[in-house]
């Protein structure tokens, strides 16, 4: 990305950048900044809102902060069903709040215990942005992006019951504890943060999460997402394949991992996305599975 005053230090012109703009041979990211078509193409979500907030950054005030979904997106947190396209900053004094179309900006204390630097700039720490998008998420988004933080270190169950105490006269901590409450460190994507945020919600006995299951040698077999181990039940959330592996390899081995469980007496029951959109249809597939399960011998093997 660049700037118009870059640009014209460089010897364009203004008309240069305006023919630019025409052809489509520039973007512009902001009003004065721009970035060419080809890069900007290549960008995921995630990246064109970083270059959205390193434009805005550049004509805010030296103590605004990059928080809220802004600092979530700087601190490489999953941002499931969260809009990307306004930067949010959090100013550390008394102040209304004010919303534009690209920018939301926010009046609140940020002590130095909530302030980290990330890539040269001011951000809220992976913990108060947390708490800070459970406050004012809708619960799923909020526990997704927690869940992401609890499994990569960035924060701790600990750390966010401090933060929800500090933050205990700010808008929407109600809201904010009971996604915390939900958050756990054992959902491995955002596809199983979700399902296990439906499944509590269906007539049926609550798995365990994220088992490791071996068979009768001791030998690992596979990490299952939800267990029930007293019905003989696997349940599989599709979509999110092997983390950082090639997407042909990690379908293979997905597909050997679950013809050995059911090699072991494991039904497996599958699902995606659009199987989370009808809870009854899931439900009912989960105690198809049960009756499945019954008619055979206990699985072999062992699970933790």
């Amino acid at each position: 990305m660049f700037s118009r005053t870059d640009a014209l230090a460089r010897g364009y012109t203004d008309d240069d950048l305006r023919r630019g703009r025409a052809s489509g041979e520039l973007v512009t990211v902001r009003r004065g900044h721009f970035i060419r078509a080809e890069v900007y193409r290549t960008l995921d979500a995630h990246r064109r809102h970083a270059v959205l907030a390193e434009a805005i950054f550049a004509e805010s005030s030296a103590d605004t902060v990059f928080s809220h979904v802004s600092a979530a997106v700087l601190h490489g947190m999953e941002t499931w069903d969260i809009p990307l396209d306004k930067v949010t900053f959090t100013i550390g004094r008394s102040y209304a709040g004010k919303r534009g179309r690209q920018r939301v900006l926010h009046g609140s204390p940020v002590p130095s215990s909530d302030l980290m630097t990330v890539n040269g700039f001011a951000v809220t720490t992976p913990t108060r942005t947390v708490v800070d998008l459970a406050r004012s998420l809708p619960l799923h988004p909020a526990v997704c992006v927690g869940d992401y933080a609890l499994r990569t270190g960035l924060t701790t169950h600990a750390q966010l019951l401090t933060a929800l105490d500090d933050a205990r006269n700010r808008t929407g901590v109600a809201k904010a504890r009971q996604a915390v409450g939900s958050m756990s460190a054992r959902s491995q994507s955002a596809g199983e943060s979700r399902s296990r945020m439906q499944l509590d919600t269906l007539p049926l006995p609550p798995p365990q999460l994220g088992q490791w299951l071996r068979d009768e040698f001791g030998l690992l077999v596979a990490r299952v997402p939800f267990l029930y181990p007293d019905h003989g039940v696997v349940g599989i959330f599709e979509g999110q394949g092997l983390y950082g592996a090639d997407p042909v390899i990690a379908d293979v081995d997905c597909t050997r991992q679950r013809k050995r469980m059911r090699d072991l007496g494991w039904v497996v029951v599958q699902w995606n996305w659009e199987d989370l959109a009808f809870p009854r249809e899931l439900t009912d597939r989960i105690a198809r599975a049960f009756v499945r399960a019954a008619g055979l011998p206990a699985p072999r093997g062992s699970f933790t």
